[in-house]
């Protein structure tokens, strides 16, 4: 299954009414360079979580699909797959300190 996403730019007032409550899985792009793949149980507040710590970022995009909570890992995996020739080497987010690895990109592409 394709990547069903929408995309909305990386701002507080975009995230608060473009994106769902739900469970699903999101990515952090810089362009189409691909800096983050991630899933939640509930989008809208790690991506708030994510813009708080990210303050001023406005140059990067958001894209997203809800899914089945039990999906989540599953479809994290494929659009990895999909986006992994445009990651340029990001590397995965550390499960202990969530969002390093976006920080350590963002760095690179500054």
């Amino acid at each position: 299954m394709a990547w069903d996403c929408q995309s909305v730019s990386f701002t507080r007032l975009e995230i608060v009414s473009s994106v769902p409550s739900l469970p699903g899985v999101f990515a952090i792009m810089d362009g189409e360079l691909c800096l983050l793949v991630a899933e939640s149980w509930n989008l809208k507040a790690r991506l708030l979580d994510l813009a708080n710590v990210l303050d001023g970022q406005t140059h990067l995009s958001i894209r997203f699909e809800t899914c089945a909570d039990e999906d989540r890992e599953r479809r994290k995996s494929v659009v990895t797959a999909a986006l992994a020739p445009k990651a340029a080497g990001a590397a995965d987010s550390d499960p202990v300190l969530p969002g390093l690895s976006i920080r350590e990109a963002l760095q690179r592409s500054l």
